[in-house]
């Protein structure tokens, strides 16, 4: 590689900005929890390729099983199925029976939004209802009805709203879980909407979208009592439980799968990100018989489930049993928030929250408003300072929910020493130590 070419086509804008680029660095070379760049930089990386990386950027397991596929089958598309695939099935067959989902199946894609426009799929075929509805804060995708699903950033959705407005017919929004205790005595409480919404539209309810916690909205967790009731209410009306853990899932809260933590079983789990360990992957598990529903070539990918990503994530997820590194997340989460939460009631640090390695630090200003503002700045510092992080929370104007905050999601083998490093860089930028 000419790295003096490189560097002249960075700055060439071949590449469209709408991405929005942490930074004008490229990265050249990268190792567990530590990208290198072009330029000469290196960084610790707490942001995991956005919760991707698991098992941290090129572990040797991973590299050596994306070759090995490589070699032998490379693309079948749905013509044939692969060992890969289906010992990846098995694989997350077991961690959901230890989580309670029994019997599942799996339709295999390459992305969280298409899969979770299989799962609403899903859910509209098998009760022959018309309605879903997901959360304020929520984040699902970017394709249409994932935009429509979603109610984070506006960004995200604004200029779609002429060809969304069809689906807003079918879409509904609960109150963003915000509740600390669910007591159900506040009008905007999760539960209170939730019920509302159940009352007035509880016969065409063919689903409700859910994130154990909450990702662009806010690294919130929802509070077990806020879980249950979901549940109740589910099932009360006929209605399909789908937890979204694309980013929260994998191990990143302290448990294989975010909804753990809430003591519920879904009827339809979307994963994604971190079960391709670096390979573009993701995909639906649901009952058999519920998947059975679908007639064959009713839902369909051409390289949802390829053979070299499957590889990638089998040798992702095995590592992290092997390895025990999601219950060291759920150890060293907990130490990073005791640490971290000194800090609650003085630089504007109102909240440390979170699980595993999926955490948040929420900014406030003297009059309690999010500090959006200083998002960007500490974010700046910390890359100074050769760490990456970043930011969520989202403006959510009448759902009075707003919240800005700083995310930390590092590998899952981060070393210790890394670590800790990282996080005195998180404390100086925000004391100005």
């Amino acid at each position: 590689m000419n790295t003096t070419h490189i560097l002249e086509l960075n700055q060439a804008g071949l590449l469209a900005d709408v991405l929005g680029f942490e930074t004008d660095e490229v990265a050249g070379q990268t190792e567990g929890s530590s990208v290198s760049t072009l330029s000469g930089r290196e960084f610790v990386d707490f942001t995991g390729g956005i919760a991707v990386h698991a098992c941290g950027h090129c572990h040797p397991s991973i590299v050596a099983a994306i070759q090995a596929q490589a070699a032998q089958v490379l693309h079948t598309s749905d013509t044939m199925r692969h060992a890969p695939q289906l010992e990846l099935a098995d694989f997350l067959r077991g961690k959901l029976a230890a989580a309670g989902v029994a019997d599942a199946a799996f339709v295999f894609m390459n992305s969280g939004s298409e899969s979770n426009d299989a799962a609403a799929k899903l859910a509209l075929k098998v009760t022959g209802k018309k309605k879903l509805i997901a959360f304020v804060g929520a984040f699902h995708g970017r394709t249409m009805l994932c935009s429509a699903l979603s109610r984070s950033k506006t960004i995200h959705w604004q200029s779609l709203e002429p060809f969304l407005a069809p689906l807003r017919q079918h879409i509904l929004h609960a109150p963003a879980p915000r509740c600390a205790g669910c007591t159900m005595d506040s009008p905007t409480c999760c539960n209170v909407g939730l019920e509302q919404l159940f009352a007035e539209h509880g016969d065409d309810i063919a689903a409700v979208f859910f994130e154990a916690q909450q990702g662009e909205g806010g690294y919130v967790p929802r509070t077990p009592e806020s879980g249950k009731r979901l549940r109740e209410l589910c099932d009360k009306h006929g209605a399909l439980l789908i937890a979204d853990e694309i980013q929260a899932g994998m191990g990143r809260t302290g448990r294989w799968f975010a909804f753990e933590h809430l003591g519920i079983i879904p009827d339809i789990v979307v994963f994604g990100k971190a079960v391709g360990g670096g390979m573009p992957l993701a995909g639906i598990a649901a009952r058999a018989d519920l998947l059975a529903r679908w007639t064959p070539g009713e839902h369909g990918t051409t390289f949802g489930g390829n053979p070299v990503a499957c590889a990638a994530g089998l040798a992702a997820v095995r590592l992290m049993e092997q390895e025990g590194l999601v219950e060291r997340a759920a150890r060293l989460g907990e130490e990073v928030k005791t640490r971290l939460a000194k800090l609650i009631g003085s630089h504007g640090v109102t909240d440390v929250r979170g699980n595993g390695f999926m955490l948040g630090i929420e900014f406030r200003t003297t009059d309690g408003a999010p500090d959006y503002d200083r998002l960007d700045t500490l974010k700046d510092a910390c890359r100074e300072q050769n760490l990456l992080v970043l930011t969520c929370g989202a403006k959510l104007g009448d759902a009075k929910a707003d919240c800005a905050v700083i995310r930390l999601i590092p590998p899952l083998n981060t070393p210790e020493d890394v670590l800790w490093r990282g996080i005195g860089v998180v404390e100086s930028v925000i004391t100005g130590g």
